[in-house]
């Protein structure tokens, strides 16, 4: 039974089209390939765990009941699931398909790992936490340009997203501030200049949490880790006005870091905005436009000016630093009607920010904007593993979550070992390029070989991650 074979032919009118070379009568389909994997890029993307010893990790720190010493095999399954695309328990089966069982040992079975995460308590996600922070520093290691420019300013951002649920029995689930009944998932991800970026921490609330509970201690944790992880450059903390509060700003403060943080528009703070004057405003040009947080329109151009600002006076040790503010003309039609009335002939509308970060003001103001870069890292997350989440149990789902940041970072390394645009390629593409490539498996005398297809597009940058993980 032969495989259809595909051919371009010119048409009549000049343009070329695909079509299949035998009739649908003379073809035939059947599972019955047993040396057929359908993501051989698992290999390397297995031997990097093992490389930075994650099964080990997750043996010795994470001690839930009934799996003393095979927890790390059933997170390994979870992660390595998660690699190939899964986003349910129930999709963890896609590891024992064809010749799966050739090249990989004890991959357990989807009721399996679903009735371990189920198993978690709050403790011992906080022990997958563990693992997870060990795994980046270990990564850092492994695939040196991970953090590349880790010596120069680093890009440390924090921000949360609610994940919509259905199950009526989701534990935590609540309406948040997006007025989606949902669980809310908070992130903390570390970036350069050279390099794309990774996941510090994650955190598992409840839907109806606020944007800054808990970020005291992720932000702790984070900086921690990633000064672990080698970064030895300056870290700006980047948050947006959810989290101005005196809490989040010493804790940044106290870790030797820097913050740029949104300013909500509190009286002080427009006192402030309104002492600026008006010679000191700086025309900036955006070479990209960007998206207006009010209106939703896409702003091309705006004026920045800076003032000096002591913000939080009312706590026992304020904090000083900058206040810049980016101001735009005023596009509401009641407000710009209210101002005609009033004899007023230009009407703004101001944008806030606080940080320490010492740069001049229009580098202070573009890095801020970068911020925006932890919104795709979230979009990443939801287009994978987190497009669900599975139980109806928190911890399990946190355990999930905590998994998800796990994969997400492997498969980021795997890009950079892989070089090229997959260095900061979204995960999809690097599924889909990378780790789903399809291969068949023979054997010759004691040695197993992969045969991949002839002519794969991107078989450059499969040899060279291959290379960098079976011979550095």
């Amino acid at each position: 039974m032969g495989i259809a074979e595909v051919t371009i032919r010119q048409t009549q009118e000049g343009i070329s089209e695909m079509q299949l070379c035998h009739t649908p009568a003379a073809l035939s389909a059947v599972f019955d390939e047993p040396n057929l994997i359908a993501s051989a890029g698992l290999v390397p993307a297995v031997a990097l765990t093992d490389r930075i010893g994650l099964r080990a990790l997750v043996d010795q720190w994470v001690t839930v009941p009934g799996s003393t010493g095979c927890a790390g095999v059933k997170v390994m399954s979870v992660v390595a699931g998660m690699l190939a695309g899964a986003d349910s328990i129930d999709d963890m089966d896609l590891l024992r398909h064809g010749g799966m069982g050739k090249v990989f040992g004890d991959v357990r079975a989807p009721s399996t790992l679903g009735s371990f995460l189920r198993s978690f308590t709050f403790g011992h996600v906080r022990q997958l936490d563990a693992v997870a922070s060990r795994a980046v520093i270990g990564l850092a290691e492994a695939v040196p340009g991970l953090l590349a420019g880790g010596d120069g300013l680093v890009m440390l951002d924090i921000d949360d997203t609610v994940k919509a649920v259905f199950g009526a029995g989701k534990q935590g689930a609540q309406h948040g501030y997006t007025h989606v009944r949902g669980l809310n998932a908070q992130l903390a991800t570390v970036s350069t200049e050279q390099a794309a970026p990774v996941i510090l921490g994650a955190r598992l609330r409840r839907g109806a949490a606020s944007s800054a509970h808990g970020a005291v201690r992720l932000v702790r944790d984070s900086i921690a880790t990633a000064r672990r992880a080698g970064v030895t450059g300056p870290i700006l903390v980047r948050a947006d006005s959810a989290y101005y509060n005196h809490a989040f700003a010493t804790a940044v403060t106290k870790a030797g870091a820097w913050f740029s943080i949104g300013a909500r528009q509190d009286p002080a703070v427009r006192r402030a905005i309104a002492s600026i004057d008006d010679r000191a405003w700086v025309r900036i040009e955006y070479s990209q436009a960007i998206l207006d947080p009010d209106t939703g329109e896409l702003v091309s151009a705006a004026e920045v000016a800076e003032i000096p600002y002591t913000a939080f006076t009312s706590h026992r040790s304020p904090i000083a630093g900058r206040l810049i503010v980016r101001r735009v003309p005023e596009r509401n039609r009641d407000k710009l009607a209210s101002a005609a009335q009033e004899g007023l002939f230009q009407v703004w509308r101001y944008h806030a920010i606080f940080t320490t970060n010492p740069a001049p003001l229009v580098a202070a103001e573009s890095q801020h904007r970068g911020h925006a870069v932890v919104e795709q890292i979230i979009a990443d997350l939801k287009a994978s593993a987190l497009a669900h989440l599975p139980s109806s149990r928190f911890t399990a789902n946190a355990a999930w979550l905590v998994a998800a940041t796990i994969a997400f970072n492997l498969t980021r390394a795997i890009g950079v070992a892989a070089g090229g645009k997959f260095a900061r390629a979204e995960g999809a593409t690097v599924r889909a390029r990378i780790i789903n490539t399809p291969a068949r498996i023979s054997r010759s005398g004691r040695r197993q070989r992969l045969h991949l297809p002839q002519r794969w597009p991107w078989a450059t940058h499969w040899q060279r991650l291959w290379t960098a993980t079976f011979t550095t």
